[in-house]
């Protein structure tokens, strides 16, 4: 009788364990304020921003895991709690100087400038919590620990 009680088991456990793996992405928020620009339209995972913001990124759940598997689980927490609390400071801070804010989940988002063209790979794997400024002529990747001091340095 034991043997049956895990056969009916084992399907609920892999449709718990399916749903709970599947990653949904949320819609992308769009914050207008009055000084700053609209978010440029994303074309097949690719951005193209011609006016200054600033970029906010986070690790998706791939990269958390592997930041687990590399660090060990005790030292991931520290960096994983010690990594939002300055985006989340940050964000304050930018959001207080009225800069349009991104936060793309991944892909390729390209700056157009007439003397510092850039183009950014949110998918490369050195990427982990980062912000960058866009000053409107050239990308500036900041110190996330840093934030009002790389604000007043580059977005003048």
């Amino acid at each position: 009788m034991k043997t049956i009680k895990k056969h009916l088991i084992l399907p609920v456990v892999a449709l718990a364990a399916f749903t709970a793996c599947h990653d949904t992405k949320a819609p992308e928020e769009k914050i207008h304020t009055e000084s700053a620009p609209p978010q440029q339209a994303v074309v097949e995972n690719e951005t193209t921003i011609t006016r200054p913001c600033a970029v906010l990124y986070s690790p998706d759940s791939i990269k958390l895991e592997k930041l687990k598997k590399d660090n060990g689980e005790e030292a991931f927490y520290t960096i994983a709690d010690d990594n939002q609390n300055y985006m989340a400071d940050a964000r304050n801070f930018l959001e207080g100087k009225g800069i349009n804010i991104l936060e793309p989940a991944g892909g390729k988002m390209t700056f157009r400038s007439p003397n510092h063209p850039a183009e950014l790979d949110l998918n490369d794997k050195k990427y982990n919590w980062e912000i960058w400024l866009y000053d409107g002529n050239k990308l500036h990747k900041v110190d996330v620990t840093d934030i009002e001091n790389e604000y007043a340095k580059y977005m003048k």
